[in-house]
């Protein structure tokens, strides 16, 4: 694929899995071996990592706020939005709003996400969820 294909490819990824919840198109855009940060996830634990993301914050949205791709290589950056309305990462669900960032390197081949290496903005997305008020509470 051309870098523009490339690029064509993991937009679609977003707005299809993320913003449409199309599940399924991870099987068509994941390759099999697919890794995530080093990480060999496959195509099948990169669907359960998004399952778990989508229910613990179901009207999850995200924009692309920068994109750039060179040869089988996209470079993208993402705001994210969303309510937590499930348990996510130790944080039972507390209804609040969320507003994030995240960027990545994405490598393409054959017309498939294989490999992604990336940063997530996790301090910013666990304050906005009160970890550290949960993590201090009295137990019992």
């Amino acid at each position: 694929m051309s870098a523009k294909g490339n690029r064509e490819l993991v937009e679609r990824f977003y707005r299809e899995v993320i913003n449409e919840r199309r599940l399924g198109a991870i099987d068509e855009l994941i390759s099999d071996d697919f890794i995530h940060n080093g990480q060999i996830r496959g195509r099948r634990g990169q669907r359960e990592v998004y399952e778990e993301f989508l229910a613990a914050f179901p009207d999850l949205k995200t924009e692309i706020v920068e994109i750039l791709a060179c040869d089988d290589l996209v470079a993208v950056h993402r705001r994210w939005t969303g309510t937590q309305a499930g348990p996510f990462q130790g944080v039972e669900a507390t209804g609040r709003q969320v507003d994030f960032e995240s960027t990545a390197i994405v490598k393409i081949r054959d017309g498939q996400i294989t490999e992604y290496h990336g940063v997530v903005d996790m301090l910013r997305l666990m304050e906005q969820l009160g970890a550290s008020e949960q993590s201090h509470r009295p137990q019992g």
